[in-house]
């Protein structure tokens, strides 16, 4: 039986990735394999994860190289207590940061108490993947967004999904929104750190169109974190704290 062969010029669907130097207060934080669009908020996004930046008020500027290549990110703020700084390697596949790993444990308790309508968590799923442009042009991209009463804020798109959080949450925190008023979205597979990013930032609803991993159920479960996963085709999955979604 015949195989059919497509054959194309290799540079034509391709996804961009580069590495992306991060600097807090000129000293190398990280560097982040991903796609090199958007990066001062994905500096903004890795440093908040990270503990290292958190004040609003505090926080001065943030400068991205012509080619994306590099950012950095100046801010008042001292490095969190306990904080080694040393540069970090993240892959595009799992932006590993050592410091939520050590203090999971230790997080507050979500204390979002907005409420969300099913039907609302759906058409905001739909809405990420109809507005997530690279993805809808073939590309090899998680997309990710926040929102609330049906509609997408913002939407951020990456070839990691760690990264594609980052990026929103780094451009909701410039924002000076509210993520505990709003339900935080990904096309990809919630896993502990995703988990952990959404409570860091305050968020009390994390929506996944995919799975959601045994950990980060359990995380979810003991901080007061409401996970949904398997959003789409006019269903899902409510798997902790129920109560938020209606």
């Amino acid at each position: 039986m015949a195989v059919a062969v497509e054959r194309k010029v290799f540079e034509a669907g391709l996804s961009k990735e580069r590495s992306i130097h991060i600097f807090l207060n000129n000293v190398p934080v990280a560097i982040s394999q991903g796609t090199p669009s958007n990066v001062s908020e994905l500096a903004v996004g890795y440093l908040l994860s990270e503990g290292l930046l958190s004040n609003r008020s505090e926080f001065k500027t943030v400068v991205a190289s012509p080619d994306g290549t590099s950012v950095h990110v100046e801010s008042n703020e001292s490095i969190a207590h306990g904080y080694t700084v040393k540069e970090r390697v993240t892959s595009s596949g799992c932006a590993k940061s050592a410091l939520l790993c050590d203090k999971g444990e230790g997080l507050n308790k979500v204390s979002a108490e907005k409420r969300f309508l099913s039907d609302d968590l759906l058409a905001m799923m739909e809405e990420l993947c109809t507005k997530s442009p690279k993805r809808n042009t073939g590309e090899c991209v998680h997309g990710c967004g926040i929102g609330n009463d049906g509609r997408l804020a913002c939407v951020r798109e990456d070839i990691g999904r760690h990264n594609a959080m980052d990026k929103l949450l780094g451009q909701a925190w410039l924002d000076c929104l509210s993520c505990g008023d709003m339900a935080l979205f990904t096309t990809g597979r919630i896993s502990y750190e995703m988990a952990l990013k959404a409570a860091q930032a305050g968020v009390g609803v994390f929506v996944s169109r995919k799975g959601v991993t045994d950990t980060a159920a359990e995380l979810a479960n003991s901080i007061g974190l409401t996970l949904v996963s398997y959003c789409r085709d006019n269903s899902m999955m409510v798997l902790t704290h129920h109560q938020r979604v209606i």
